[in-house]
């Protein structure tokens, strides 16, 4: 299949295309490397797939010299470029994983976070209507469970009370997503992520943070006195779950060919005993700071963990890695590359 991947300089995006290459695809990626502290990294992991950083320019295809890949630089919010580029390369999938993250950051910057997350992801399923695309994938986030949900998180919980624009901005092109479906049957397929880590990891994830608090021996600052549990995700399960998923679009045995999935390790993990783990990988100690502030007062939940019956029962697929087996591999990655490939 043509594979089109937004996001593909980031995180996730970087592991989805290297299975996409293995599996036989032709990639093409898009992403509009924007962020000036990450820009080093984004061009290491593209290095990494036989992208040369010398040749990227905008709206240029650069070819892999390693694989059937060609990456331009192109921000989804150019809608046009998108539309000609999905006719030019005659995509038939589209996995949409660009987006703006964070909480905190978004209830800073509302307008970049709804124009990227909401707008985008409309630009994307216009360019895939227009092109007779067969199937979309998109990324959601676990934060879009609002102030009504609790642990387990599941797929018909009540997610219309968000606490943060970021989760807003989520939610916004989840509905967007559905509408697409419901009007113009374009197959459409989600993934609530829930607390993805792993190497190459983004250095503003919750994880990263962690290593890197650890290795240069700051104050972790845990709020409600450091009671908070969590789903990490390691991102091969992200990775192996999406191929499934694009195994399988949906069908429109109810008038509508969408599909929503949470995909997290449904395992709840105490966010010291994840720490802990790191302080292990990393042959360093934690400097835990407790703080008494309630999570739901800076936008976030006291446990976050994802109920994943709906993705076993639909898609036979549930995720095996737990945290004490992949820790090790991405503290390893991180020691290795931590001021050398990027910085915090």
């Amino acid at each position: 299949m043509k594979i089109l991947v937004t996001g593909a300089a980031g995180f996730i995006g970087y592991h989805v295309i290297n299975r996409l290459i293995n599996e036989g695809h032709n990639i093409v990626g898009i992403d509009n490397l924007c962020e000036p502290e990450t820009v080093a990294l984004k061009k290491s992991r593209l290095s990494l797939m036989g992208i040369n950083p010398d040749a990227i320019a905008d709206g240029k295809a650069v070819r892999s010299t390693i694989a059937v890949f060609d990456f331009v630089k192109l921000d989804i919010l150019d809608r046009r470029e998108l539309i000609a580029l999905c006719q030019d390369y005659q995509i038939d999938v589209i996995v949409h994983l660009a987006a703006l993250t964070g909480t905190r950051q978004s209830v800073q910057y509302p307008t970049a976070y709804c124009d990227v997350n909401t707008t985008g992801t409309l630009n994307v399923l216009e360019a895939a209507r227009l092109n007779g695309v067969k199937h979309v994938f998109f990324t959601s986030s676990a934060v879009v469970h609002g102030v009504r949900a609790q642990a387990p998180m599941k797929e018909c919980d009540d997610v219309d009370t968000p606490m943060s624009l970021y989760a807003a901005s989520k939610r916004a092109a989840e509905l967007l997503c559905y509408s697409y479906s419901y009007c113009h049957k374009l197959p459409v397929t989600i993934f609530r992520l829930f607390t993805v880590y792993g190497t190459w990891c983004r250095p503003s994830s919750m994880p990263m943070r962690i290593a890197s608090d650890i290795t240069e021996g700051k104050s972790i600052k845990v709020i409600n006195n450091g009671h908070l549990v969590r789903d990490f995700t390691y991102v091969d399960d992200v990775v192996d779950g999406m191929m499934f998923a694009l195994s399988s679009p949906p069908v429109a045995t109810t008038g509508v060919p969408y599909a929503l999935y949470n995909l997290g390790r449904s395992t709840p993990v105490p966010f010291t005993a994840f720490v802990q783990s790191l302080e292990t990988a990393l042959g360093m100690s934690a400097n835990l700071e407790t703080d008494p502030t309630d999570p739901f007062s800076v936008g976030d939940h006291i446990e976050m963990y994802a109920d994943t019956d709906k993705l076993e029962s639909e898609l036979a697929y549930s995720p095996v890695w737990d945290y004490e087996e992949a820790v090790p591999l991405f503290a390893q990655w991180f020691k290795e590359n931590y001021n050398v490939t990027f910085t915090i």
